[in-house]
């Protein structure tokens, strides 16, 4: 209970701060509407490659969070599929309410549809890896720091934007002991493997995507076509 608290909490400062204590952008930087238009059908050639990269991490996010919740909140008061699609364009605003309404318990009683197999798939996992390096890479070899620092410190929409990048990562290992439980994956201890591993961001999580094991079907789920 005092967990869900904390994310309450979390939630209601994340929202004042963007709110009211957020920079606000200054005539020397882009409209949130320019950059977003930007970003999604370019040019990009005066749009620094960390901000780029960090534009689509948070397209990738909702992907990592889709592969568990699409179980984990099949029953949860707050669906998790529709959590993972509203986090596209809300990111944490959506993602904190979830986790402070989600019940462990809930989780444990899914179907096995064809969203969950699709999302089940080593190739999901291979394919957002391979994206999330490549953007990594791209950041690191053509980006510019102090220039992002700069949009960071003057322009609304990016500073929140980074922000919500480390509120999404932060909440992703919370998910890891209930998703082991389901597939029979928590008998060996591996929870104090993966627990520290789905903190390092988005890489993290991606590595446990691939690694752990496939949904089975037991008493407590059934398989849907």
């Amino acid at each position: 209970m005092a967990v869900k608290k904390v994310f309450w909490i979390i939630w209601c400062v994340f929202l004042l701060y963007t709110l009211f204590f957020a920079p606000k952008t200054d005539q020397r930087s882009k409209s949130t509407g320019v950059y977003v238009k930007q970003l999604m059908f370019g040019p990009w050639n005066d749009i620094d490659p960390y901000i780029i990269s960090l534009f689509y991490f948070l397209g990738i996010w909702p992907l990592v969070y889709m592969s568990i919740l699409l179980t984990d909140g099949q029953n949860q008061p707050f669906n998790g599929s529709l959590a993972s699609c509203m986090a596209m364009v809300l990111g944490g605003f959506i993602l904190l309410p979830y986790f402070a309404l989600r019940r462990s318990e809930c989780g444990k009683k899914f179907r096995i549809n064809y969203f969950v197999r699709l999302f089940e798939s080593k190739l999901i996992a291979i394919g957002l890896m391979i994206s999330t390096i490549g953007l990594i890479l791209f950041a690191i070899m053509f980006g510019n720091l102090h220039e992002f620092r700069q949009e960071f410190d003057r322009n609304q929409f990016i500073h929140v934007m980074t922000i919500d990048f480390f509120v999404v990562s932060f909440l992703f290992p919370f998910l890891i002991n209930d998703d082991l439980k389901r597939r029979d994956m928590d008998r060996d201890k591996q929870f104090k493997h993966y627990f520290p591993l789905t903190f390092i961001p988005l890489l993290g999580p991606l590595i446990y995507l691939y690694q752990r094991q496939p949904l089975q079907q037991t008493n407590n789920s059934k398989i849907q076509n």
